[in-house]
């Protein structure tokens, strides 16, 4: 039994929570969601080949909707996270899964990006010296709260509205009428397609349409400290500072499938169709809208084709062409509060998924006689422990800042990782669930749709590097 995953244990389905307690993981997507490709790759993209392309960042965000409704299905009815439930299938996943996360996430772009921002904004000192400021609120917030994920969600529940209203408040002062029908023309121009557009550009942009990669996978870890639907059998990471110890599921839990389970499963079911359809797909795509549209009507006319961390900046300046200091001051805090969350958000994911694979893998599975020096860490050890590194290693690789050309072989990378797991939920949730609890054929066929399109992709993009 240690060298293999045990059995799903029968356990009674907690009711639904009321939608007040229980919303809340999609507003953390939506923090996470906008980034690079909103605010960097995208812009890049339309100022180059104009906003008939915007119906692919559409389909990006909505293929992302579906993910974080499947990877959400399998979570709430077993308790477990995506990555053990991969494990079940192919034990190599483990090392795949913890290698690829910290390639793709261990990179401080956002913290250069936002040391640059602050720079900007108060006029004195380095953008390295105000990246570690960032970097180290990151951690005095982290250490403030009683439970790690009740201080990112609550915290984002103020910082996501509020850069939102500032968008809207920039979009009314710069947008007029006949370009956002210009815009909205360009998110329904299905099939449109400029021959000489970058491929490997495009995928990283359609990647980051949203989270994408594998944050989309820590959906699973949001849901499980959540403690929704049969996560509610676990802990919560609590500060170690309080003297508590966290444990967490390393035991998978199903339900009887009786007329009872079945209406709360349809409960839970309603609650993530609202959290990651409204919250985190509608209100995405309102500010990938806005993001792109204001960068196109600032950037286009004075033929400014924006690469990299740079864009926030030179925007702010042609606002504050524009709009004075107060469209100067307005965008860098909006862009501030935006990066901000989705640095803090890609650090919490990465801290999540590293410490779920070693203390899940370290107590069960194949690998668990390897890991064995990590079996008696607890949970919140783990976890408190981890983001306190990978916040010293983003401080140490700053310097070394973020090219546009690593954002795209991040893309490229992520790319890959969703063709790997996209297939990979189908199986999962068709075969390791319950009949009763299955996605339908409708969600089955639109997931393989979506497992094809990075399926392709990534062939293309490998075929481009070799």
């Amino acid at each position: 039994m240690k060298d293999s995953f045990p059995e799903l244990e029968k356990r009674e389905l907690p009711s639904p929570l009321s939608w007040k307690k229980a919303l809340g993981v999609g507003v953390v997507v939506m923090g996470m969601a906008v980034g690079t490709g909103e605010i960097i790759l995208w812009p890049h993209l339309v100022t180059k080949h104009g906003l008939n392309i915007l119906w692919m960042a559409l389909l990006g965000i909505t293929s992302q909707y579906f993910i974080n409704k499947e990877v959400a299905r399998y979570t709430l009815a077993t308790g477990e996270s995506f990555f053990t439930a991969s494990a079940r299938v192919f034990k190599w996943l483990v090392p795949f899964w913890f290698f690829s996360a910290i390639i793709l996430y261990i990179w401080p772009g956002w913290a250069a990006a936002l040391g640059t921002i602050l720079k900007e904004l108060f006029n004195f000192g380095s953008y390295y010296f105000w990246s570690l400021i960032v970097l180290g609120l990151v951690l005095l917030i982290t250490f403030l709260g009683r439970v790690a994920y009740n201080v990112l969600e609550k915290s984002l529940k103020i910082v996501v509205p509020t850069f939102i209203l500032m968008l809207l408040v920039i979009s009314f002062f710069n947008l007029n009428w006949s370009l956002l029908m210009e815009a909205l023309r360009g998110l329904f121009s299905f099939g449109s397609f400029p021959k000489e557009i970058d491929i490997n550009v495009l995928l990283g942009a359609i990647v980051f349409t949203g989270a994408g990669g594998m944050l989309n996978l820590c959906v699973s870890l949001w849901y499980r400290d959540k403690q929704l639907g049969m996560c509610a059998y676990g802990e919560k990471i609590t500060n170690p500072i309080s003297g508590k110890t966290t444990s967490s599921l390393t035991k998978g839990y199903i339900f009887e499938t009786n007329p009872q389970n079945l209406e709360k499963w349809r409960g839970w079911m309603k609650y993530v169709k609202v959290d990651q359809g409204i919250i985190f797909w509608l209100t995405g795509l309102i500010a990938l809208f806005l993001l792109v549209v204001n960068a196109y009507a600032v950037l286009k006319p004075q033929g400014i084709v924006p690469e990299g961390l740079q864009l926030a900046v030179v925007q702010a300046h042609i606002f504050g062409q524009k709009l004075g200091k107060f469209g100067f001051d307005l965008f860098l805090i909006m862009t501030f509060l935006m990066l901000f969350s989705v640095m803090w958000t890609v650090i919490d994911a990465l801290t999540r998924i590293i410490s779920d694979i070693l203390y899940t893998n370290s107590r069960i599975g194949p690998f668990s006689r390897f890991l064995k020096f990590f079996s008696n860490i607890p949970l919140n050890f783990f976890y408190y422990g981890i983001i306190v590194l990978i916040v010293i290693a983003g401080a140490l690789l700053i310097p070394l800042k973020q090219p546009l050309a690593f954002l795209v072989l991040s893309g490229a990378l992520g790319g890959l990782s969703m063709a790997i797991y996209t297939p990979l939920l189908i199986y999962i949730n068709n075969r390791l669930l319950p009949k009763e609890i299955r996605p339908d054929w409708k969600t089955n066929l639109v997931m393989t749709i979506i497992s094809i399109f990075y399926i392709i992709f990534s062939l293309r993009i490998i075929e481009s590097y070799f």
